[in-house]
C-alpha cells in the first residue's frame, strides 16, 4: 500500500509542479500588457506582438492548471444533490463518471498530440502581422491533458480505496 500512496502522491506532484510553474505567466502577462499600454501612450508606438502573446500564453497557462484543479479538488461541479452522499457514495459515483473522463480526455491528449505533431513538421504560424510558429503554444493540449489524465488516474486509485473500504484515503 506504500508504494501505492507513493505513486499517487508522484502523480499528484506532476500537476502541482506544473501549476507552481504556470502561475508566474500572470506576471509575465502584466509585464507584457504594462510595456504596451507605456508604449501606447507615451511614444504613440504600440507592439504588433503584446496582445497576441499574452492571448497565445493564457492556452497554456490554464492547460496546464486543470490537473492542480483536479488534485485540489477545485473544478467546477453541479453540486445538487452530490453534497449529501456519504464519502463511499461520492467515491462510487466519481469512478462511474471518471470512466467517461478517460475516454473524452484520452480521445484530446491523442488528437492533441497529433495536432502538435501536424503543426510542427508544417511550422504553423499565426496569421497575424508578427506571424510565430504556434507548435510551442500548442503543446500545452497534450501535455496540459496528458497530465491532467495522471491527475483522473490518482483520484480514480483514490475514489477506489474509498468505495471498497469505506475509509479516507488520508485515513481518517
Amino acid at each position: 500500500m506504500d508504494k501505492l500512496r507513493k505513486a499517487v502522491w508522484f502523480m499528484d506532484s506532476l500537476g502541482s509542479e506544473a501549476a507552481k510553474c504556470v502561475k508566474w505567466f500572470i506576471l509575465i502577462f502584466v509585464f507584457i500588457t504594462l510595456f504596451d499600454v507605456g508604449l501606447r501612450y507615451f511614444f504613440n508606438a504600440p507592439t504588433l506582438w503584446a496582445r497576441e502573446l499574452v492571448a497565445l500564453l493564457f492556452g497554456p497557462m490554464w492547460m496546464l492548471t486543470g490537473a492542480y484543479l483536479l488534485i485540489t479538488d477545485e473544478q467546477v461541479r453541479m453540486d445538487l444533490v452530490f453534497h449529501r452522499f456519504s464519502n463511499r457514495k461520492k467515491a462510487i459515483f466519481d469512478l462511474i463518471t471518471f470512466t467517461l473522463f478517460f475516454f473524452y480526455f484520452g480521445a484530446i491528449v491523442f488528437y492533441g498530440w497529433q495536432d502538435w505533431w501536424s503543426c510542427l513538421i508544417h511550422s504553423e504560424h499565426s496569421r497575424s502581422v508578427w506571424r510565430p510558429v504556434l507548435w510551442p503554444f500548442k503543446l500545452a493540449i497534450p501535455v496540459g491533458v496528458s497530465l491532467l489524465l495522471i491527475a483522473g488516474i490518482a483520484k480514480y486509485i483514490r475514489d477506489l480505496y474509498v468505495a471498497i473500504t469505506g475509509r479516507d484515503w488520508n485515513g481518517n
